[in-house]
């Protein structure tokens, strides 16, 4: 557990941002320390907070494979996780922020995904 990193992650993180770069979306900040929850992207011109969720982290309900060694750890860490992301879109929300959560599989569809991108900037 100790060697997985929760941060950096290029393969989530990273795909949003080229998305958000290759349709020419700017003015967010990375990884905003001073909001509840430190989203992945802030953009305090629109005051939206942006998280990408991991499927296995967050407990994806497409993606979510419960691990057959250990699995009461991961069912609780899972469930923390879960109430850790609605105590934080609750925080949020009490600050005028609107929070959207984008799950690891969406970025997969490049189209869908633009699509969703210019639904919530455009």
């Amino acid at each position: 557990m100790s060697k997985i990193k929760g941060r950096g992650n290029k393969t989530t993180e990273w795909r949003l941002r080229l998305l958000l770069v290759s349709i020419k979306i700017s003015g967010w900040r990375l990884h905003e320390k001073s909001l509840h929850g430190t989203p992945d992207f802030f953009f305090p011109g629109r005051r939206m907070a942006v998280f990408v969720d991991g499927c296995f982290w967050h407990g994806c309900l497409r993606c979510f494979r419960m691990p057959k060694t250990n699995s009461a750890f991961w069912k609780n860490k899972i469930k923390n996780n879960k109430k850790r992301d609605m105590k934080t879109n609750k925080e949020l929300k009490n600050m005028e922020i609107k929070v959207v959560r984008i799950w690891e599989h969406e970025l997969k569809n490049r189209a869908a995904m633009i699509k969703k991108i210019r639904e919530l900037f455009l």
